[in-house]
C-alpha cells in the first residue's frame, strides 16, 4: 500500500474518531456534544474557558455601547412628542414608542392597539415591522415577539436597521452609484473623509476601527480645533 493511501486512511480515522482540529467557533459550548460540556463543567467548572469568556465579554462591552448610542438617538427624536426611553430593551416591548418613533422620523400616522394584553403589544409591534416591510426595508430574522419579549439582540438590530433606512440612506457621497445600499454609501463617505490620513484605510464596519484611528481621523477632519 502506497504512503499516500496511508495517509489518506489516518485522515479518515481522524476525521471518524473526532480527533480533527475543530474549526474555528466549534469549542464555543453550545456547539459541543452533551458529553462534552459535562466533561468540562466536571474538569473546569465552567463550560466557558478563558478565551470563550473573553470573546463574551467583549461582546457584551460592544451591546452596552450600541445601547446607549441608540437610545441617545431614539430619544432626540422621541422628545418632539413628548416621550422618553430609559430601557431600549424594555421599552420598545409593547409598540408604541416603536410606532412613534416610526412616525416622527416619516411624517405618517400609523394605526396602534390601545389595550394592555400581549396580544395588543405583538399587534402594536407588527404594525411597525408591516410599515418597514412596505417600505422595502430588509427586517432579518425579525419577529414581533422577539421585540416584545425585549430580545436584546433584534430589538439592537431592528434599530440599527431603522437607522440606515432613515438617517444613512439620505447620505450622498460623491462618486456613489444608484445601486449603492446606504451602508456601502456610508463606507464610501468615511474612505473619503479619512483620505489623505497615513496608515488609515477604512474597508470595512469591523476590525478596521478597533485601534481607534479612523475615530480620530474623522473627528480630526470637521473637528480638528478638538
Amino acid at each position: 500500500m502506497s504512503s499516500s493511501a496511508d495517509f489518506s486512511d489516518e485522515d479518515d480515522f481522524s476525521q471518524k474518531s473526532g480527533s480533527a482540529s475543530p474549526a474555528p467557533g466549534d469549542t464555543l459550548p453550545w456547539n459541543l456534544p452533551k458529553h462534552e460540556r459535562s466533561k468540562r463543567k466536571i474538569h473546569g467548572g465552567s463550560v466557558l474557558d478563558p478565551a470563550e469568556r473573553a470573546v463574551l465579554r467583549i461582546a457584551d462591552e460592544r451591546d452596552k455601547v450600541q445601547k446607549k448610542t441608540f437610545t441617545k438617538w431614539i430619544n432626540q427624536h422621541l422628545m418632539k412628542v413628548r416621550k422618553h426611553v430609559n430601557d431600549l430593551y424594555e421599552d420598545l416591548r409593547d409598540g408604541h414608542n416603536l410606532i412613534s418613533l416610526l412616525e416622527v422620523l416619516s411624517g405618517d400616522t400609523l394605526p396602534r392597539e390601545k389595550g394592555r394584553m400581549r396580544f395588543h403589544r405583538l399587534q402594536n409591534v407588527q404594525i411597525a415591522l408591516d410599515y418597514l416591510k412596505r417600505r422595502q426595508v430588509k427586517l432579518v430574522n425579525i419577529r414581533n415577539d422577539d421585540i416584545t419579549d425585549g430580545n436584546p439582540k433584534l430589538t439592537l438590530g431592528l434599530i440599527w436597521t431603522i437607522i440606515l433606512h432613515f438617517q444613512i440612506s439620505d447620505i450622498h457621497v460623491t462618486g456613489e452609484s444608484e445601486d449603492m445600499s446606504a451602508k456601502e454609501r456610508l463606507l464610501l463617505w468615511t474612505q473619503q473623509a479619512t483620505e489623505g490620513y497615513a496608515g488609515i484605510r477604512c474597508e470595512n464596519f469591523t476590525t478596521c476601527w478597533r485601534d481607534g484611528k479612523l475615530f480620530n481621523a474623522i473627528i480630526h477632519k470637521y473637528r480638528y480645533e478638538i
